[in-house]
């Protein structure tokens, strides 16, 4: 069995794509930010099921994974991704006109040869306001695991040159459009991005991403009742349930039901057994390095996984809260102290600007008892 038994999603996709229009009641044109946990089939969806019914609605749809090298700076991997896009679209381009003003080139810049049009230079939202002229069609860009771009400088510039890019091209007067989808496996880490007034996309919100449905879990049981002897098959109902419980995430899924075929017991009471001792036993990882901390660290923790992006960690409810009720509220200079110390362990994230937030949102999870 492979983990990448693929099932469509043509409604998902639909309801997914009936978000790009200009209309201000029922549209996302600030940008479509879709938030959902690791392994639930984002980029398979993205790339399998909304970027082809895009493209058969004619629109060009160009699509970046920032997860895709995690050691590429994540405003190269975006540049690169419309570097190729005008190489893709260079007779139209050249068929356009030779001589586009662009700006200088700058750390946001790209640098193409194209064949028949000669070399383009320019910024990110030169080159967008480029495809969109030059395809004559509503350009999408799709940035999987846009949160990574917060990891580096360059990247947040990125992502106010895309709000530029999306201003600058929607305000154009030309009649088609630019839209960005942004994608990300951490909720309060992709809401960094438009949170406050400082985040580039600010003002936008954070939707749930479509997770798998009943038909996946449906054909999934279809599948591992062959390899199943007769007095041992699952029923759909009982496996949709499982696959709810383990946060709809097609991997764990697979797993849990490879153990079933090699367990002494069988059926849906055998599954459920393994599904619950596969989700403690994530559920234990995670809490294990955390009994090593001290008890403001742990304290932190826990408020973070309850607030969220809302987390403020510094005022003086939140440092009393922190120590409880039985003792003075911690010093600022503590709780920095305390936060420096789990971003070194890789436990707590802060981009360059904005708030603090859990690193791992399964640990989130962990800690809220879920």
């Amino acid at each position: 069995m492979t983990t990448d038994h693929h099932i469509p999603r043509p409604f998902e996709a639909e309801q997914v794509a009936s978000l790009l229009n200009p209309d201000p009641l029922v549209g996302e044109s600030a940008g479509l930010f879709l938030a959902a946990p690791r392994r639930t089939g984002k980029s398979t969806f993205l790339r399998r099921d909304l970027a082809p019914l895009l493209e058969q609605q004619g629109k060009c749809v160009l699509y970046v994974d920032l997860w895709a090298d995690r050691s590429s700076d994540p405003a190269k991997l975006i540049t690169a991704c419309l570097a190729n896009a005008l190489k893709d679209n260079d007779s139209l381009i050249a068929k356009l006109h030779r001589n586009v003003p662009f700006t200088s080139v700058g750390a946001l810049g790209f640098s193409v040869n194209l064949k028949s049009a000669g070399q383009w230079e320019g910024t990110i939202p030169d080159a967008l306001l480029l495809l969109c002229e030059a395809t004559q069609k509503d350009v999408v860009l799709i940035i999987d695991e846009a949160q990574q771009s917060l990891a580096a400088e360059a990247g947040k510039n990125a992502m106010f040159a895309l709000k530029a890019a999306r201003d600058a091209v929607n305000q154009s007067g030309l009649p088609n459009r630019l839209y960005l989808v942004m994608t990300g496996s951490h909720r309060d880490k992709l809401a960094a991005l438009i949170h406050d007034q400082q985040a580039p996309f600010f003002g936008a919100r954070v939707r749930d991403f479509p997770t798998l449905g009943s038909s996946y879990s449906t054909a999934l049981t279809h599948r591992i009742n062959t390899r199943l002897a007769p007095d041992a098959q699952l029923t759909a109902a009982t496996v949709d349930a499982v696959f709810d419980d383990l946060g709809r995430r097609p991997e764990i899924l697979t797993d849990c039901l490879r153990d079933l075929i090699l367990e002494p017991t069988a059926g849906d009471e055998a599954l459920r057994t393994i599904a619950l001792r596969k989700k403690h036993q994530m559920r234990e990882a995670l809490l294990a390095e955390i009994s090593t901390l001290t008890k403001l660290q742990q304290a932190l923790l826990r408020k973070m996984a309850t607030e969220g992006i809302q987390f403020s960690p510094y005022t003086d409810a939140t440092r009393q809260a922190l120590a409880g009720p039985d003792r003075k509220a911690y010093s600022k200079g503590g709780v920095q102290k305390a936060l420096d110390v789990l971003r070194d362990r890789g436990l707590v994230w802060r981009p360059s600007f904005g708030n603090y937030v859990l690193e791992n949102a399964d640990l989130a999870q962990a800690l809220r008892g879920e």
